[in-house]
């Protein structure tokens, strides 16, 4: 917190962010938020943030947990919120939404400002405009050159689990060291700030094509590459609430007769409490010279049956281009909120949108076709169109594929080929 005299200000103004996270999930009546609209919160915070709040947390947040003292979240907590509506973080969200009414030894939002029988005396308008420019002169942000300004990393190329250094490099003036960015890694972990002078270590703990970007005040500056390669197929199992620690499987029968899966005892062996909710993921991360923009994907998958932590049994796809991807994920009917899609530029949530279309039930198996050409996108199960769109963006050689389970699955007759064919 930034010189608060006591921490009423400071649930005021965590009252006034909640206000304002309700305004942008739509749900502006907090008090009649239900069980399901903390897990759709929770998830859209962390599809947005990468920060993972679980919906028990964000229930003590908002009050809905009643406790005998209110909550006081913790700064990393604060900091998503604050994200989550398009500040930097919790100090940019306290200096640009201030307390400005003072009295002598009291803080007060403007909106209850004491009537004429207060015993307090108010501070004069004129003196809070002269208090407001001088803590707006000395705490908001001073401009910044951004000239020549780029994030370098150094390594471009590596093996899975490595670490990444980065840093910024500028031409001509440069940067204050005090000028401080942040850094998504684009590996769906959290921020990190990072300044003029800086050196930021980051570790990639799978294999992948991923694009970290350089942001000052939510704008992006610059995007850097990292890419980590594989020979062939890997299997790693994490779980959901640990997405950050991967556990390697070494399935005995990996690709036997073209069939890839790990069973649950393997997935066990491997460190992961199968009675949780887990993923398995599958890369094969090697450059092609098929053009993500004009290629066919076919495979067949078994999605997982129902078992204990798998609610919603889901196949996810995706496809890592030169300098973009594909996503997209299949899910059991009754679950289409949690579900979206991404093609380069083209990207849609399932609790904003209605993505029925990617509702289906693999469970018993089932054949998926991605058809791209000239960047159309066409989506076949079963030999049926399900979803069609379409992009500008042009996504470069295909790079890398990735299949992620929820829970136990598997897929076979892999497929992967330029597009020759007119689906359309």
């Amino acid at each position: 917190m930034i010189g608060h005299p006591d921490n009423s200000v400071f649930f005021q103004q965590l009252g006034i962010c909640c206000e304002k996270v309700a305004a942008k999930f739509g749900k502006n009546d907090i008090s009649e938020w239900r069980n399901i609209d903390y897990c759709m919160l929770s998830r859209r915070l962390y599809r947005e943030t990468m920060v993972n709040l679980n919906p028990d947390t964000l229930k003590k947040v908002f009050g809905k947990l009643k406790r005998p003292a209110r909550y006081f979240p913790q700064k990393a907590t604060r900091d998503a919120l604050a994200r989550y509506i398009g500040y930097g973080d919790w100090d940019d969200f306290e200096i640009l939404n201030p307390i400005t009414y003072v009295t002598a030894g009291q803080t007060a939002p403007v909106d209850k400002l004491p009537d004429r029988k207060s015993p307090y005396k108010a501070v004069p308008v004129l003196l809070i405009i002269i208090l407001t420019g001088l803590s707006g002169y000395f705490f908001y942000p001073r401009p910044v050159d951004m000239s020549g300004l780029r994030l370098v990393c150094d390594v471009l190329e590596g093996q899975a689990h490595h670490s990444v250094t980065f840093k910024i490099i500028t031409e001509g003036k440069g940067l204050a060291d005090s000028s401080t960015f942040s850094i998504d890694f684009g590996d769906h972990t959290e921020k990190a700030n990072i300044s003029s002078g800086r050196i930021i270590t980051h570790h990639y703990d799978r294999p992948g094509r991923f694009f970290p970007t350089l942001s000052y005040k939510n704008v992006i500056l610059d995007t850097a590459v990292v890419y980590l390669k594989t020979k062939g197929w890997t299997t790693i199992a994490k779980l959901q609430s640990d997405i950050s620690s991967p556990y390697p499987i070494y399935p005995k029968k990996n690709g036997f007769a073209g069939v890839f899966s790990a069973s649950a005892a393997e997935v066990a062996a491997s460190g992961i409490d199968t009675n949780k909710t887990f993923v398995v993921d599958f890369s094969n991360i090697m450059p092609t010279d098929i053009s993500g923009d004009n290629m066919e994907l076919n495979v067949d998958v078994k999605t997982s049956s129902k078992r204990t932590g798998v609610r919603c049994s889901s196949f996810d796809l995706t496809i890592y281009g030169e300098t973009d991807w594909h996503f997209v994920d299949i899910v059991k009917p009754g679950c289409i909120v949690w579900t979206n899609y991404k093609f380069s530029e083209d990207k849609k949530d399932g609790g904003e949108n209605d993505l029925r279309a990617f509702g289906h039930d693999l469970t018993g198996g089932a054949n998926v076709v991605l058809s791209i050409r000239n960047k159309k996108v066409r989506l076949y199960i079963n030999r049926q169109l399900v979803f069609k769109t379409e992009y500008k963006k042009p996504i470069g050689r295909i790079m890398g594929v990735r299949i992620l389970f929820a829970g136990i699955g598997e897929f076979q007759n892999f497929k992967l080929n330029a597009n020759k064919t007119h689906r359309f």
